[in-house]
């Protein structure tokens, strides 16, 4: 046997070893992923299959099934503030989506597209990152006080302001790095065409700049969706109070209804895991602009 045959053979052996491994992390890859979707999706599994248990069977030591629609129907009677709680959080999660979202996306156009001076550009682009890290209890005291003398303490539109004065920086920030995304060729060809800044803005830029809006929007909708604190104490509770609250008003200090929570909590979640479902494409390419050259 001659010394290329050699050759051939350890290389054809050395290619099998390189595909085995690549094989066996291809593997442990999925495994992970696995166990990482299992560890995310079963809890809210769990919690849809106990909305359809009876309190009696979700509290008792041994397993049973003992399948109702109570839990739902008590949740949804007029008897309960849920619908109203339900409604008052469609509406707030929408007048702040659209809000902020026209007010980040004008700002961060200004922001990436304009000449603006250098230390106004800095100091929104700080403020943007620093105010998302402060604390919303430290900004409690002085959001009540100014609703309180604006008249829209307990109002829907005192929260739809609140929420968009807390999610606007970070929406801005995502609406920039989309508008940086944008190439300037674009805006100079349409500037020498005739275009104004408005209708360059309107039929250029904003309908380049759409995947970052969603996705920002997204993001909007759902820390409203899920906010607790401006809900609760920007409102007097039962049928003046978001989504969120209601949900923990059902837990009492003598008694906790675990059917009715389950319910409650499978119906706010579900619409928003949908959403991002269906807006998942364009949420990774609102996320990923930018990030390769």
């Amino acid at each position: 046997m001659t010394a290329g045959s050699h050759a051939i053979k350890a290389e054809v052996a050395t290619r099998s070893k390189l595909r085995r491994r690549h094989s066996l992390s291809d593997m442990t890859s999925d495994a992970v992923l696995v166990l990482l979707l299992l560890g995310f999706v079963a809890p809210i599994v769990w919690m849809i299959i106990l909305a359809f248990q009876s309190d009696r069977a979700i509290i008792s030591m041994f397993w049973e099934i003992d399948l109702t629609l109570d839990n739902v129907a008590s949740i949804l009677s007029p008897a309960e503030p849920f619908r109203a709680q339900l409604v008052n959080s469609i509406i707030v999660v929408t007048g702040t989506v659209v809000l902020c979202g026209a007010a980040s996306t004008l700002a961060a156009y200004s922001l990436s597209k304009l000449r603006l001076s250098g230390w106004l550009n800095a100091a929104v682009n700080v403020s943007c990152a620093v105010v998302p890290l402060l604390p919303p209890m430290a900004l409690v005291p002085g959001f009540y006080v100014t609703l309180i003398q604006t008249g829209l303490l307990g109002s829907l539109t005192g929260l739809v302001i609140l929420n968009t004065t807390l999610n606007l920086p970070f929406a801005t920030l995502l609406m920039k790095i989309g508008f940086d995304d944008i190439p300037p060729a674009l805006q100079e060809a349409a500037s020498i065409d005739g275009a104004s800044e408005a209708r360059t803005f309107w039929m250029i830029m904003l309908p380049l700049s759409m995947p970052s809006l969603i996705t920002s929007s997204l993001f909007t909708a759902i820390m409203t969706w899920n906010e607790f604190l401006m809900g609760l104490t920007m409102t007097s509770g039962g049928t003046t109070s978001p989504l969120s609250v209601g949900i923990a008003s059902l837990v009492q200090p003598y008694e906790v209804r675990w059917g009715q929570l389950a319910a409650a909590g499978s119906l706010a979640v579900v619409p928003i895991m949908i959403a991002s479902v269906v807006a998942s494409k364009r949420i990774i390419a609102g996320m990923t602009r930018g990030a390769v050259k």
